[in-house]
């Protein structure tokens, strides 16, 4: 199979995107990942990271690639999982305390004790697959954090929760206790399961 026919494989099996590393098991060598791009075969998207030309660039996508421990949160998961309409005007993600996110993202970082409560794999708005954080962490999150999230998003996005077939009160709860906003949600939940 000749490497131009390895890469198109590669990029079909992988979402359209191909990495440094990934070139090199595959046993192609540096100065022909510059003959592909100069071929317009592929496109270098960040520092190690490259793409199909053919396909959209996913933003979601790549930033997960460059920073694997980037999770998306607050209002960017909010909208990725339909719980708001508001597109989000800045990504946001969340990292652990110790890691350094380069870029113009709205970064939170938290202690190694909560930052792995509540990831799930969902899709980009693109269709690729990235970690974000469940409706229960991002309630949370903005219940915790309310100088984020002005009182009309948080009542729309309380509103989209409670009318969900997908909602988990119990995992809310236990999460609200983690988080030690226990009183505050319950209350809310006492007072949207009423409707």
């Amino acid at each position: 199979m000749s490497n131009e026919k390895k890469v198109i494989e590669f990029l079909n099996n992988n979402h359209g995107y191909i990495t440094t590393a990934e070139f090199l098991a595959l046993g192609i060598n540096k100065p022909l990942i510059q003959k592909f791009i100069n071929e317009g075969l592929i496109e270098k998207v960040s520092y190690g990271l490259y793409m199909d030309n053919s396909i959209l660039k996913d933003e979601y996508y790549i930033l997960q690639k460059k920073y694997p421990l980037a999770i998306f949160s607050y209002n960017t998961a909010l909208y990725i999982l339909n719980l708001t309409n508001r597109t989000p005007t800045q990504i946001d993600i969340t990292v652990p305390r110790d890691k350094k996110v380069r870029g113009n993202y709205n970064i939170h970082r938290v202690s190694k004790k909560y930052y792995n409560i509540g990831i799930i794999e969902a899709e980009s708005p693109n269709g690729n697959p990235i970690k974000i954080y469940n409706a229960e962490r991002c309630i949370c999150d903005m219940l915790r954090t309310e100088g984020e999230f002005d009182l009309e998003l948080q009542n729309r996005v309380l509103d989209y929760y409670f009318s969900s077939k997908d909602k988990n009160i119990d995992l809310l709860l236990e999460y609200a206790e983690i988080f030690n906003i226990y009183e505050k949600v319950n209350t809310i939940v006492e007072v949207m399961m009423k409707w």
